[in-house]
């Protein structure tokens, strides 16, 4: 049942169980008003001279003519209109008038329980008898019967007419009432069904009412859930990107390691002596793999959000020390020095730990990466937390100027890099300027005094960037 049918119905029945409830008080409280006037009438008109002519002659009281005196002329619009008859009764309810009738058992009842005034309905329901004790308890008049026509039932066509015609206005006036608001609801359903189509419209719904609101919560709800699947598309694309990329270009230097292992056995199985730079190789294509898997995984999480995931409260000195200390084996291996310098007083940042490890491990391995062997690589922290810098100084081949503000952007690599390294990716410097730009960080690249290169991550202010 469509809801403005059901509005009109549950208005209507609700109309008519309320009328039916008035007509039936009201046919009593007539009914009592009735009996009232009728025994009132009835005691005026003994004491108005009636007494006497009743005792003088009860067997005929009150005449043949008590019918013809009220019974309307013909053509008389009061035709409908009947008077009640009288008959006298005793005080043990017993008439001397041969046309009376018996009196009614249950009046009897009620008068004898010490009632003044009794009534009810006769069986056929078509007649009303009044009981009525005279101010006198003596005589043959002391007890009045009338006999009257009865009013029309409660439950009947001329009581429950009004209250059917008035439920049926009340049931058009609720269908035409509820037309708007049924529009209303309709275009709700209908902007919410768009929705769960891909309809990218905002969902409006007119009104300063309950309607409204509902309509408002439901394009908060649209809002937060599109916010979510774009969250998840993001992710599943960020993911599918890493699983490319890490099929694709970790092949090439397992390759590449693969190659150094299968030469490695050959040599000795062949028998020759081994010296210790032999395994070096080795060594540099598996610390590259593993450092090709960070950046990879680190560019998925970039990818996956804007802003940054986590806001910690960093200490840049041990930053710098776990950095340096993670690196020194590899820089050893390459007959690099690595040194660091940090102020005395540690300096403490906002932002996501993880992803600051990762950008400053990626200048320092690429420091050492293409450094020549006797090189020099430096990580100075400096400053205060208002304001500090964080400079990897190398004295390697550099990067020609031309070039710098290229190898910022993902998978550029400058000349001297391909030609030491030809199967890296160029990620290392494009996630740290992603993380220094989520972090409000500036980073910088200049020469180094002397030939090198010189990677600067600035601090000017004292908030990190947003989430």
């Amino acid at each position: 049942m469509k809801l403005r049918t059901r509005l009109a119905v549950t208005l209507g029945l609700a109309t008519v169980v309320l009328l039916v409830i008035l007509g039936w008080a009201q046919a009593r409280w007539q009914s009592r008003l009735r009996v009232d006037a009728l025994a009132e009438a009835a005691v005026h008109r003994m004491e108005s001279g009636g007494r006497e002519r009743c005792e003088s002659d009860p067997a005929h009281w009150p005449g043949p003519d008590q019918e013809s005196r009220h019974r309307p002329r013909p053509g008389s619009r009061r035709h409908h209109f009947q008077a009640p008859r009288f008959f006298a009764y005793d005080a043990q309810l017993r008439s001397r008038n041969p046309d009376a009738p018996p009196f009614p058992l249950v009046l009897g009842r009620e008068l004898d329980a010490g009632a003044e005034v009794a009534s009810h309905r006769t069986i056929d329901g078509r007649r009303a008898e009044v009981a009525v004790r005279m101010p006198w308890t003596e005589g043959p008049c002391a007890v009045l019967l009338l006999r009257a026509k009865g009013p029309p039932p409660w439950f009947s066509g001329p009581v429950m007419m009004p209250a059917f015609l008035v439920a049926l206005v009340v049931v058009l006036v609720a269908l035409f009432a509820a037309g708007p608001i049924v529009g209303r609801v309709r275009q709700l359903t209908e902007s919410v069904r768009k929705v769960g189509m891909g309809w990218e419209e905002p969902i409006v719904v007119e009104g300063d009412d309950e309607i409204a609101e509902l309509g408002a919560a439901f394009e908060q709800s649209r809002k937060t859930i599109q916010g979510q699947l774009a969250s998840l598309r993001d992710r599943e694309a960020a993911l599918r990107n890493y699983i490319a990329h890490t099929t694709h270009d970790v092949m090439l230097p397992l390759s590449v390691l693969q190659g150094h292992l299968a030469s490695l056995q050959q040599r000795i199985e062949a028998g020759e002596a081994l010296d210790a730079g032999a395994i070096l190789p080795s060594l540099e294509e598996a610390q590259y793999l593993g450092s090709l898997l960070h950046n990879l995984n680190a560019a998925a999480r970039l990818e996956a959000r804007e802003g940054l995931a986590h806001r910690d409260t960093i200490a840049l000195n041990r930053l710098v020390e776990r950095v340096v200390d993670r690196n020194r084996p590899i820089a050893k291996r390459k007959q690099i020095g690595l040194d660091f310098a940090v102020p005395e007083r540690t300096i403490e940042f906002r932002g996501d730990l993880t992803l600051l490890e990762q950008a400053l491990g990626n200048i320092v391995q690429n420091a050492i990466r293409y450094n020549e062997a006797g090189g020099h690589v430096a990580v100075v922290l400096d400053g205060s937390e208002e304001t500090w810098s964080l400079r990897v100084v190398d004295d390697g081949p550099g990067i020609p100027e031309a070039d710098r503000a290229r190898v910022l952007e993902p998978s550029f690599r400058g000349s001297e890099a391909r030609t030491r390294h030809p199967h890296g990716m160029g990620l290392g410097l494009h996630i740290a300027n992603d993380v220094a730009k989520r972090h409000s960080l500036g980073l910088e690249l200049e020469e180094t005094e002397g030939g090198g290169l010189t990677v600067i991550l600035r601090h000017a202010g004292r908030s990190a960037a947003g989430p």
